[in-house]
């Protein structure tokens, strides 16, 4: 029997069950889950498969429940029961398994998979297959890429093979390599799949071959070949797989409008935040680590009149070391008498003074080797009898109550004590594989401590519902979406040079909704000047804003020293970016040329909803013109929405926007669009 349940397919042949992705699985040699255990069999030749394990080939159909908003298909087999559950959340559906030891013998699990599907090429041949794989580092998220199964190695040779195509994470920087999420394209029949796997931890997923020559795709959190994750279960004790999340479209831009409407659906609500205000921070290219008083009584009044809603002191406003190397002495999050000798609540109370909420940074899960401060040996991660060290920092372990304890009242002081209204929350390390402490496996420990880091963090949200808590990792290393879940406003990258920002934000919508998506932009940078020009002028200026745009402003910089002209631009863009809130929270992203890369000459990309497209267009090579596609979207004027003073000349046709731009080599255009 076929259950198709919006866009995914379930298939029971007799007793068993099979997924399908684009189609129904009839015939299928895998099952809609993979569940490995030591010492069962495991059919396949290469142990490094997460398919064909013993103890989920045993699980055997019980029922079907299926209703408007889910379908639940239990199994059991083995002595494990099994339920796996499509649940339906806004533009798309969440996967998950539970699976529960029923034997009288603990069950040490090596994988438990959410959902294995079946046949993904069933409707397509091989050569027009292709996966679409989210590369991501320092200063360089969200870069996807459109690669062949061809090319990828998994090549139709109509004969067994080994070969697998394979996503992989193991540590607390979830997306240091590449993000939890991928687009498979059918090219025959213009179908796309968007996966994401909702872990802040470990997470794998794994294309291959099953024994009749078929494409399967199996995802999952941690398993023990791979990331070090095992999990014991005792009789009764029950098991639950990290959620995944599943979208649909025909075109790429379908696929990301039923993203973003799934990810509104399991967003948490942020009362805090409901404005989306701009934010001011003054480390990039201004502080950097090393804030102080006067530098910050300075620049208050002149962020203020930029348009600011938020001041942040970044790293730097505790301890008393040199910025350069502060890193290993934090943990003790106390005011710094050296660099704010009258206190930081003077400072935060000036900010409030002028307008605006005060906000101050914290990187709550390390505690420097240098720092003097202690915990009990069980609240650090530890490996082999020892604490995990990096950089100078020992990890900490939130299922501590001396750790939740200090943590939460380092966070009370923040609020209470130094009158912080916003706290960036970063993780600026990453753990490692996990920790042996109170576990079966290193990843098994990862899994309980990144949960308990985050249950820790929605408890502090909800002590102080008035508190934006930011969400950052280095920029963008924890770019996953349960850690995007559970923050409003989100740092997509800590990247200096604004030429290169166009190449993340021309894709980070892509994976990161456009209410949360914080921006970097700094509109007075020396460092970084287009070629020929030897200062700060109206074209870097409305670059670094039109890189804001679409997200979350986060301004930066020393503003104090652009002439009146300038400073009139930053001014102007931050007004317009605030005047798109209500949109960004309902828009869906739209992109026009794809996904960019760097280096790419054009770069455009936009947001679009209720019959308005607001498109943000960055001409990176200087050709000082650009065509940008519109074929289909029944667009009926144009105007610039920013910079009003630079605006390109502008030529709309029903297939095209024709642009020729001046002094400024960028812009946000607001395009009326049919219904």
């Amino acid at each position: 029997m076929d259950y198709e349940f919006y866009g995914l397919h379930v298939c029971t042949e007799g007793d068993k069950a099979h997924a399908g992705l684009f189609s129904a699985p009839e015939g299928a040699s895998l099952g809609m889950i993979d569940v490995r255990t030591a010492g069962a069999d495991i059919a396949e030749q290469t142990v490094s498969k997460q398919v064909q394990s013993g103890a989920g080939a045993k699980l055997r159909v019980q029922e079907v429940r299926k209703s408007a908003a889910a379908l639940e298909v239990l199994q059991a087999g083995g002595g494990l029961s099994a339920r796996t559950v499509f649940e339906r959340k806004g533009g798309g559906v969440g996967v998950y398994t539970e699976i529960v030891n029923l034997s009288d013998e603990e069950v040490a699990v090596e994988n438990v998979s959410a959902v294995t599907f079946s046949a993904v090429d069933a409707l397509c041949a091989r050569e027009h297959l292709y996966l679409y794989r989210f590369y991501n580092s320092h200063h360089a998220e969200c870069q996807p890429r459109r690669l062949s199964f061809d090319d990828l190695g998994l090549f139709q040779t109509y004969h067994r093979t080994y070969r697998r195509i394979l996503g992989v994470n193991a540590g607390s920087w979830t997306s240091k390599e590449q993000l939890p999420q991928l687009i498979l394209e059918d090219a025959e029949n213009s179908r796309f799949a968007l996966l994401q796997i909702e872990s802040c931890g470990a997470w794998y997923w794994e294309f291959g071959e099953d024994g009749e020559g078929r494409v399967y795709l199996t995802l999952s959190g941690g398993n023990y070949q791979h990331t070090g994750w095992m999990k014991k279960l005792k009789k009764g004790e029950c098991y639950a797989t990290p959620r995944i999340g599943v979208c649909f479209g025909n075109t790429l831009n379908e696929l990301l409008a039923a993203a973003a409407a799934y990810r509104r659906a399991v967003l948490a609500a942020f009362p805090a935040d409901e404005t989306l205000p701009a934010v001011f921070n003054e480390y990039m290219h201004l502080s950097w680590d090393s804030p102080e008083e006067a530098r910050t009584l300075r620049l208050a009044p002149v962020a203020a009149k930029a348009g600011a809603d938020v001041y942040v002191i970044d790293c730097g406003w505790h301890d008393e070391e040199d910025g350069w190397r502060i890193y290993p002495y934090v943990g003790k999050w106390k005011e710094s008498k050296k660099r704010f000798p009258h206190g930081v609540r003077n400072i935060t109370d000036y900010i409030r003074s002028c307008g605006m909420k005060a906000g101050l940074w914290i990187e709550p899960e390390v505690a420097g080797a240098l720092s003097g401060v202690t915990y009990p040996e069980e609240a650090y991660i530890r490996r082999n009898g020892k604490r995990v060290c990096a950089s100078n920092r020992y990890f900490l372990d939130y299922r501590h109550p001396a750790v939740r304890e200090a943590m939460s009242a380092a966070i009370c002081r923040m609020v209470e004590e130094y009158g912080a209204d916003y706290i960036k929350i970063d993780c600026n390390q990453d753990s490692g594989v996990g920790t042996e402490v109170a576990s079966v496996s290193a990843g098994d420990g990862l899994e309980q401590t990144s949960r308990a880091f985050f249950e820790w963090l929605k408890n502090e949200r909800e002590k102080y519902p008035a508190v934006i808590f930011e969400n950052c990792a280095s920029g963008g290393q924890r770019l996953d979406w349960l850690s995007l879940s559970q923050s409003s406003l989100v740092s997509t990258s800590d990247q200096v040079d604004y030429r290169k920002y166009p190449f993340i934000a021309g894709n980070i919508l892509s994976a990161v909704l456009p209410e949360q998506a914080g921006v970097w932009s700094y509109p007075y940078v020396l460092d970084y000047l287009p070629e020929g020009a030897d200062t700060v002028n109206a074209d870097s200026v409305a670059a670094n804003m039109v890189n804001g745009m679409l997200g979350r402003l986060h301004l930066a910089s020393d503003l104090e020293k652009l002439d009146e002209e300038l400073f009139a631009l930053v001014k102007e863009g931050v007004a317009y970016g605030k005047s798109l809130a209500p949109f960004k929270k309902i828009a869906a992203p739209y992109l026009p040329l794809g996904f960019t890369r760097f280096g790419a000459p054009l770069v455009a990309a936009g947001l679009k909803g209720e019959g308005r497209l607001v498109l943000a267009v960055w001409d990176t090579a200087g050709a000082g013109k650009a065509e940008i596609p519109l074929a289909g979207l029944g667009a009926l004027s144009v105007k610039t929405g920013y910079p009003k003073n630079y605006a390109p000349a502008c030529e709309l046709s029903e297939e095209s926007l024709s642009l020729r731009f001046g002094k400024v080599h960028s812009a946000v255009l607001e395009i009326e669009i049919a219904k």
